[in-house]
């Protein structure tokens, strides 16, 4: 994090009596990485806030027996109302708790406040709905779309998976509707109804994406489909989100609504949005959250203070509580912060190039080692490539991850995944639902990077699938031996004795 810099703080062991030393210029906060965390969980971090920076308050010594202060500091502390932003950010600073990269500044100036690996490629997740609406915003205000125009659910897009509104193929909803529930509910099918009613297909609509990303200067952003759901080949970064941000905004004022909703109703249901920081904060007014496993939970989140905006980029944390509590801190700290001399624009941040770094991939942290799904044999379809076999299916997945990023143009509409080839140990990643050319083109491209890859066939594929039937029929599936669909437990019988 760029801009302020902190001493190492510390704290009480039993992080019951939170301590300000007054007596330096910096008024460092004596908090550790594990106080921190208690202290994050008890609400005290606001409490503190209030203490030093609030006049006239304070908790009595010994009235809940977690934060007692003296008199004198809290004279001493309110002379020193400037430390606000160094206090919050030591704080920041010390938490070693967001995985990913962060990015706070002012979107009306550009002007960057603070920032941490913001041009490091990240998966989206449904911070992807932003650019979806961006172009939908830019078809309304061209007449090319009204608000209330109706749009027909599709089947493909009815079988998106949750968070999504749930309506059955061959229903309409309005163009304002969907909308709300896109920015919202973060809704997965409502993605795809926008998309297909803009452009036909959601592969058009995705081109449309693409180059206004393009437009925009988001170097750093692929998109391969309008809902976020994971693909390796859609990433972006947090500068390049933030350029979106601050366009949205910019370009389509009339629109902000959608992004402070607290919920939208659909008939009888309520549904709310994922954005925490509209209850938690006062001057929070909006913008979207992100999460799927590789990814963790990422916030994009506006608020306003006395005329001015500040927008805070948090990708990557933990929890959806972490997520607003980070954002939070670093509004707040921005807002604190005297006014500067402009030093550096969002725009003067490099991305790094497209296909020159693999995002890390949070599935093990965030969703407790949920395992790499491995495709069926029997979906192999096509011409494709196989990537290598490796010894893990985690393995096998990152390396089709980092690659498919060098060849991401030429493998649209593709299928990728780990699978198992029958009789072996291995996990092979491969790409399917090619034609011919395609698959050619990719191995030389992959060759040319000294990467392993081979073009798989029709037959092959057939040869492999029936390969995996074969092995099928050899063994009896556990969940084949009960009614239920789950293996049935054996119990040993209690041996009574005799009295």
């Amino acid at each position: 994090m760029t801009g302020l810099r902190f001493h190492q703080p510390s704290i009480d062991p039993d992080c019951g009596r939170l301590k300000t030393s007054l007596n330096h210029p910096a008024a460092k906060c004596l908090i550790s990485t594990k106080c921190w965390r208690k202290l994050r969980l008890t609400g005290l971090l606001r409490r503190a806030h209030q203490l030093i920076f609030t006049p006239g308050w304070a908790t009595p010594a010994g009235s809940t027996g977690r934060f007692e202060v003296e008199k004198e500091e809290i004279v001493a502390a309110r002379l020193r109302l400037k430390t606000l932003a160094l206090f919050v950010a030591a704080i920041f600073a010390a938490t070693p708790v967001l995985a990913g990269p962060s990015l706070l500044f002012d979107p009306t100036t550009g002007e960057v406040l603070s920032q941490d690996r913001a041009g490091e490629p990240w998966y989206p997740a449904s911070l992807t709905k932003l650019m979806t609406a961006y172009v939908i915003f830019g078809k309304l205000k061209r007449g090319e779309m009204h608000s209330d125009q109706s749009l027909t659910v599709s089947e493909l897009a009815s079988s998106q998976p949750a968070s999504k509104v749930g309506m059955k193929p061959g229903t309409t909803i309005s163009v304002d509707l969907a909308l709300q529930m896109l920015l919202v509910h973060s809704a997965n099918d409502m993605a795809y109804v926008l998309a297909e009613g803009a452009s036909g297909t959601y592969q058009n609509f995705v081109k449309l994406m693409n180059a206004e990303a393009l437009r925009l200067g988001m170097t750093g952003t692929h998109y391969v489909n309008p809902n976020g759901l994971f693909d390796a080949r859609q990433v972006t970064s947090a500068r390049d989100l933030g350029m979106l941000a601050a366009a949205l905004l910019r370009d389509f004022p009339e629109n902000a609504h959608y992004f402070s909703q607290a919920y939208v109703s659909l008939g009888k249901r309520h549904l709310h949005n994922h954005n925490a920081l509209l209850r938690q904060m006062k001057t929070a007014d909006g913008m979207k959250t992100g999460f799927v496993c590789n990814s963790g939970f990422n916030l994009v989140a506006s608020a306003t203070d006395n005329g001015r905006k500040l927008i805070a980029i948090v990708l990557g944390a933990s929890s959806g509580r972490e997520r607003g509590d980070l954002a939070e801190m670093m509004l707040t700290a921005g807002f604190a912060k005297p006014p500067q001399p402009l030093q550096m624009r969002i725009s003067a941040i490099a991305d790094a190039e497209l296909g020159s770094l693999v995002p890390a991939d949070l599935t093990q942290a965030v969703c407790r080692g949920k395992p790499t799904t491995v495709a069926k044999a029997s979906d192999l379809s096509g011409w494709g490539v196989s990537l290598g076999s490796y010894d893990k299916p985690a393995t096998a997945d990152m390396a089709l991850r980092g690659r498919l990023l060098g060849v991401r143009d030429m493998i649209q509409d593709s299928t990728s995944g780990v699978v198992r080839i029958p009789g072996t140990n291995g996990f092979n990643a491969m790409v399917w639902n090619l034609d011919q050319a395609s698959s050619l083109s990719v191995c030389v491209e992959l060759k040319k990077q000294n990467s392993i890859c081979d073009v798989m066939t029709p037959e092959n594929f057939g040869s492999i699938a029936n390969l995996a039937r074969a092995t099928e029929e050899r063994i009896v599936p556990v969940a084949s031996q009960g009614d239920t669909g789950m293996p049935r437990k054996t119990t040993k019988r209690k041996r009574h004795r005799k009295r």
